[in-house]
């Protein structure tokens, strides 16, 4: 049995096409309230690369003084200690000198210790070309997904699939905790193609591949598009385990929010847009139900 028997024989489509809408539309709060990291909000990261044995405690309780709420990683590294400490607070290079040097690190080691500032005006410039950026993009796709497919309808099955997506996915990582930096902006963008993607082969396979019957064409797809979304999933999978052990943090940062959308994009597209699409094949044709240019021939 197919995927369409499995589950469009024992739930009605026009409930799966709402299911997935109603939960981003849930998931707005959280999604507008995800804590950002220092890269939009300002603050320090300070590296430090050292033979000495160092613990998080042990440099949380050293640096006290000049931050507060400071995550840090530390990590052996090629038989050194790997430190990578963030913070919202502007930490100076005097403070975190005269703190390490209470701890014993030499002037010769302090040298190479550098505090990178991050300012919140550039954190606020960051956060609106960012948005911006997001939203150009969308646009962009909503226009080629119209042209190419000459369906209002089936082009708004399309472009949701990509906004639920975003939302469903910042929605739940804000619920987790998750501290969204630049590089999950570039996740984001990474997932509308992703997104658009599986739903444009879904579309192009139900309304293109019109001999073949409509339950034919949607298992074909849902194999193609499984497979497609599978792989993805899991290497991101794998990345986000990966990066537990050692610290990758933009790496961490574009394959969590990946996972996390494309997990949601599997009920975007195969509950909400195929429902759409099963609606749409069904409906009372008319003469005027489509435009005739297209850049694609049908």
């Amino acid at each position: 049995m197919g995927y369409y028997k499995k589950v469009f024989s024992k739930v009605d489509y026009r409930i799966l096409i709402v299911i997935t809408p109603l939960i981003g539309l849930l998931l707005i709060p959280a999604a507008m309230n995800i804590q950002l990291g220092i890269d939009f909000t300002g603050g320090t990261e300070l590296q430090i690369l050292t033979e000495r044995d160092l613990t998080d405690s042990q440099l949380r309780s050293a640096l006290s003084a000049c931050g507060s709420d400071m995550s840090i990683n530390v990590q052996e590294l090629d038989g050194k200690t790997s430190v990578i400490l963030r913070t919202k607070d502007e930490m100076t290079k005097e403070c975190v000198d005269s703190s390490l040097a209470a701890i014993g690190f030499t002037d010769e080691e302090l040298t190479n210790i550098l505090p990178s500032l991050f300012k919140p005006e550039l954190g606020r410039i960051l956060i609106e070309r960012g948005t911006n950026v997001i939203i150009i993009a969308g646009i962009l796709m909503s226009i080629i997904v119209f042209l190419a497919f000459r369906s209002l309808v089936s082009s708004i099955a399309v472009i949701q699939a990509a906004v639920f997506d975003i939302l469903i996915a910042l929605g739940l990582l804000s619920l987790t905790g998750f501290e969204l930096n630049l590089a999950g902006v570039a996740a984001l963008l990474m997932l509308i193609g992703y997104s658009i993607d599986t739903d444009i082969m879904l579309t192009s396979k139900i309304l293109k591949q019109t001999t073949k019957s409509f339950e034919e064409r949607v298992d074909q797809a849902f194999v193609t598009g499984i497979t497609m979304t599978g792989t993805t999933l899991a290497a991101m999978t794998a990345i986000v385990v990966v990066t537990t052990f050692i610290h990758m943090g933009a790496i961490a940062q574009i394959a969590t929010v990946l996972l996390m959308g494309l997990l949601a994009d599997l009920a975007t597209t195969w509950f909400t847009n195929l429902g759409i699409l099963k609606w749409y094949v069904g409906r009372p044709k008319s003469a005027s139900s489509r435009f005739k240019f297209s850049i694609f021939r049908s």
